[in-house]
């Protein structure tokens, strides 16, 4: 029997990889699961790591699997609207949203994250018709690569954005568009009262050392005068999947338009230009 994994002997098992897997392996068998991840509950059984430090969690737990769900719905209806297509997951940690998809035969997917991440990843959830990616998602190289496929693209950012700076997300965002220009991305997006407030996080906020939340987009939008000609395909309310799942002063507060303007992450889908038909 192999020994369990923890922080202490593996650098890369950082608590923000953490709190998503639990998120998702505590959801597992829920008769009102908000998504199904037996890969998730099985990961966190190699793992040594105190996670009842997260058990007050009791709103971004369901928001972890709720944002999952939706970015997962988004993939599915990419993929149905292409017969052959790429998917990039950028930032992956240990999410394994390939296999919750049930490996779609019809798309090359890569898993992206840094090296220490990525080797992590293949001990605890081996590539089975996947392909892993070890580098930073601000560099170019990846992008030439899977550009190379000539195939629709979609770029899969869940809970990554909001710790880089904007000038950073602008970067990113225009490095993009110069070599992948006709690229769909699906990405989470923090309200921007979040912005400097991770200490308030039910999770994070339990952590020694918590990250800052930096950026945030209250309107998918905005991001027109960064790309003249993006286009919005979708944004969507997480509370709108989850809100039911929260205590209940989130409850009566995201019931109110003003608790979901200044609350409420959102799940942003967007092309760098204008749609095309199917293929």
């Amino acid at each position: 029997m192999n020994p369990r994994l923890s922080p202490q002997t593996e650098s890369a098992l950082s608590d923000t990889l953490l709190i998503p897997l639990w998120a998702k392996a505590v959801e597992y068998g829920r008769a009102d699961a908000l998504l199904q991840d037996a890969e998730a509950a099985r990961m966190l059984e190699a793992v040594d790591y105190d996670f009842s430090r997260f058990a007050r969690a009791r709103a971004s737990q369901p928001g972890c699997c709720a944002r999952a769900a939706l970015i997962d719905e988004t993939v599915q209806d990419f993929l149905s609207r292409h017969a052959q297509a790429v998917v990039v997951q950028l930032g992956a940690g240990l999410d394994a949203r390939y296999e919750r998809l049930g490996r779609p035969q019809n798309v090359i997917w890569y898993d992206l994250d840094l090296p220490p991440v990525i080797t992590l990843r293949e001990r605890l959830l081996p590539a089975r018709g996947n392909h892993y990616l070890a580098a930073s998602m601000l560099e170019e190289a990846w992008m030439h690569k899977v550009a190379a496929h000539g195939l629709p693209l979609l770029l899969v950012i869940e809970g990554v954005l909001m710790y880089f700076d904007e000038a950073v997300v602008r970067g990113f965002f225009a490095n993009v568009a110069r070599i992948l220009p006709a690229a769909e991305l699906v990405f989470d997006a923090l309200p921007p009262l979040m912005v400097g407030k991770a200490r308030h996080h039910d999770a994070l906020g339990k952590l020694d050392e918590v990250p800052q939340f930096k950026w945030a987009l209250a309107d998918a939008r905005t991001l027109q005068s960064w790309q003249p000609g993006l286009h919005v395909y979708r944004q969507t309310g997480l509370s709108s999947r989850c809100a039911h799942r929260y205590p209940l002063f989130l409850r009566l507060l995201y019931r109110t338009a003003l608790g979901r303007r200044l609350l409420d992450p959102h799940i942003m889908h967007i092309g760098l230009t204008a749609p095309k038909a199917a293929d």
